[in-house]
């Protein structure tokens, strides 16, 4: 069964999960927590806390400093990681080898066979989001040395935050007390949303972007035409969901059905940073706001 009711989900009811290849093994230690995860028999490390989705699965792998994922392996899903915190270097099965640093996007096609390294001087926190969901033992692994046996027929992209140009079209965005700016790293294709369409990765299955708010300012009251999962990625707020009101600090989320009417305040002294993921693109002005 899919979540069909808007939850918050907290990081402390999130216990770390050490279950994927060589995650306990010096050189290789990492461990996952996941917000939104599959149904049953699909991938979902916490799945008696997170919301369950059959489109998207969102996480955050913790990769200390001087480790990296054992060997190589790739997923029937595209894999997208947002970094956080940290340095990370990504290889596919060709060698090839990219980089990324806080608010960067590396975004690996369903197919491609990859890993990746903490290649900086601490460790690396990074949103994983999955845009479908995979049934646990699909992906495959190779290991020492193993040579991928199929044709890789794409490649990893890095989007840099910062060539995301800061989009200000969201209704009301530029008066007092509601100002905020949007960016995405993934967005839709034609006539769905995409808020940087020059430089974004184009999907027809998630939608992967950022709002943030300055001091004091708060979103509109509006709802989506597809379920939507909000992270706090820094500072802290205030979320007005169900006619009730929660306070989300760094890495805190929620999960909001379609339909669920919401706004968030930055009540804090810093930038409130809201990581968001939509399990499906919407149409352009598809969002309602209620004045």
């Amino acid at each position: 069964m899919t979540t069909t009711e808007s939850k918050i989900i907290p990081r402390a009811t999130l216990e770390p999960q050490w279950h994927v290849p060589g995650a306990k093994e010096p050189g290789y230690i990492r461990y996952l927590i996941n917000w939104v995860g599959g149904p049953e028999g699909h991938i979902n490390p916490n799945k008696s806390v997170a919301a369950i989705s059959e489109q998207a699965v969102v996480g955050l792998m913790h990769l200390p400093v001087g480790q990296k994922q054992k060997g190589i392996h790739y997923h029937s899903v595209a894999e997208i990681y947002i970094i956080l915190r940290g340095e990370l270097e990504g290889y596919d099965g060709n060698g090839h080898i990219t980089r990324a640093g806080p608010l960067d996007c590396m975004y690996i096609p369903a197919g491609v066979p990859h890993g990746v390294r903490n290649c900086g001087v601490e460790d690396c926190d990074l949103i994983w989001v999955h845009d479908g969901v995979e049934r646990i033992g699909t992906s495959v692994y190779y290991f020492d040395g193993e040579t991928p046996t199929i044709p890789q027929l794409d490649e990893i992209s890095i989007i840099p935050f910062a060539q995301l140009d800061p989009n200000y079209i969201c209704y009301k965005a530029k008066e007092p007390d509601l100002q905020r700016w949007v960016v995405n790293w993934v967005g839709g294709p034609g006539e769905y949303t995409n808020f940087n369409p020059d430089t974004a990765v184009t999907s027809d299955k998630v939608a992967i972007g950022m709002t943030i708010l300055l001091p004091g300012q708060q979103s509109v009251l509006h709802s989506h035409t597809t379920p939507e999962t909000y992270l706090v990625v820094r500072g802290r707020g205030f979320l007005h969901l169900k006619g009730e009101t929660h306070e989300l600090s760094e890495l805190d989320g929620a999960y909001i059905v379609q339909g669920e009417l919401h706004y968030i305040q930055n009540h804090g002294q810093d930038p409130l940073y809201i990581l968001w993921v939509h399990d499906q693109p919407e149409l352009s002005e598809a969002t309602k706001y209620i004045p």
